[in-house]
């Protein structure tokens, strides 16, 4: 039963253990001698991943704005994350586990070092975007003008101190 759970969710190492003791065809050897042409036709779309970052996108990308809408301003004050900066967060968490479980289930395999190199640049590239999004939102309800420079803007003109601009 242990099994037959890891395979429902897609555990890569209890599908070659049940595969251990007779020739499992449906999972492609990750080390074998078999070409890599044969690897990759019999390569599965891994439509639950599919769908989770399918999921992930429409729900805390396009859902981030929706949700900006619709929660007042006032429950977040400009000194605390926004709903959409909780939107980005949640992505940035959930986004490199789906990551690593795609890589996973790769027919090739890749050094590890590279693979936490391509996850980190990930994360700090998506932390990036979050903190710009969140700037940017929060300057948007703070009164400052995109068309504006940022010395005819009225809020920087109205800094203090004078020093700050």
């Amino acid at each position: 039963s242990q099994g037959s759970a890891a395979l429902a969710w897609g555990d890569s190492s209890a599908s070659s253990q049940s595969c251990s003791r007779a020739p499992c065809p449906s999972v492609p050897s990750r080390h074998g001698a078999g070409k890599a042409e044969d690897t990759f036709k019999t390569s599965p779309f891994h439509l639950d991943l599919w769908f989770y970052f399918t999921l992930q996108n429409w729900v805390l990308d396009f859902g981030r704005p929706i949700a900006m809408i619709i929660l007042p301003l006032e429950w977040f004050p400009l000194n605390k994350p926004s709903a959409g900066d909780y939107f980005h967060m949640a992505y940035n968490v959930i986004t490199p586990f789906l990551l690593l479980k795609l890589i996973e289930r790769s027919p090739k395999t890749l050094p590890r070092s590279m693979v936490y190199v391509s996850i980190i640049t990930f994360v700090m590239g998506a932390s990036i975007h979050l903190v710009g999004d969140s700037v940017n939102h929060r300057l948007i309800f703070s009164g400052y003008q995109h068309h504006l420079s940022v010395r005819e803007n009225p809020i920087i003109r109205n800094l203090k101190p004078e020093t700050l601009v």
